[in-house]
C-alpha cells in the first residue's frame, strides 16, 4: 500500500512540475514575441500574456525576476516607450529561460 501511495504521489508531483515548466516555456515564447514586437501595443499584448503564464509557473527566483521585467515592459509600453519596453521584455525572456534550465 505504501508503494502505491508513493507511486501516486510521484506521478502527481511529476505532473505538477511538467505543468509549471509548460507555463514558463509559454511565458518565454510570449516574452520573446514582445521583445521583437513592432509597436507598444504588441509589446503590451505579448508581455501581458507572458505575465499570465509566468505567474502560473511558480515562485522560482528566476520566474519572479522575469515577472518583474515583464511588468517593466508593460509599464514602458503603456507609456509609449517601445524600445525600453522591448529591452525589458528581452530581459524577462532571459530570466524565464533560466527558470526552466
Amino acid at each position: 500500500m505504501k508503494k502505491l501511495i508513493g507511486l501516486i504521489a510521484g506521478v502527481l508531483l511529476s505532473l505538477s512540475v511538467y505543468a509549471t515548466g509548460g507555463h514558463v516555456a509559454d511565458a518565454v515564447e510570449h516574452a520573446k514575441a514582445a521583445a521583437g514586437a513592432a509597436n507598444s501595443e504588441e509589446v503590451t499584448a505579448h508581455a501581458t500574456e507572458a505575465m499570465t503564464h509566468a505567474k502560473a509557473g511558480g515562485g522560482n527566483p528566476h520566474t519572479v525576476a522575469g515577472i518583474k521585467s515583464l511588468q517593466d515592459a508593460i509599464d514602458h509600453a503603456k507609456a509609449g516607450h517601445t524600445d525600453a519596453a522591448k529591452k525589458a521584455a528581452a530581459e524577462a525572456a532571459t530570466h524565464l529561460e533560466a527558470a526552466i534550465s
